[in-house]
């Protein structure tokens, strides 16, 4: 029992870990310009990624502007 626990809890400490990291990676403009026209199936994660990217990263809040305003 015990050993399951660890592993449930070093699984959950991964998956935190990849996606703080996967937030951190800046946006491309491909992928801003895939969720401006929905070009793929915008998966909630996609969603999410992109949302918190843009409200930490002031570099890609720009270049998320200005391609939203074209």
């Amino acid at each position: 029992m015990f050993y399951l626990l660890v592993t449930l809890a070093v699984y959950g400490v991964y998956r935190i870990s990849r996606e703080i990291i996967g937030n951190r990676a800046h946006l491309m403009e491909e992928e801003i310009r895939d969720y401006k026209y929905k070009r793929r199936s915008l998966s909630e994660s996609f969603q999410r990624r992109i949302t918190n990217h843009i409200g930490t990263c002031e570099e890609c809040r720009e270049q998320f502007t200005k391609i939203m305003n074209e």
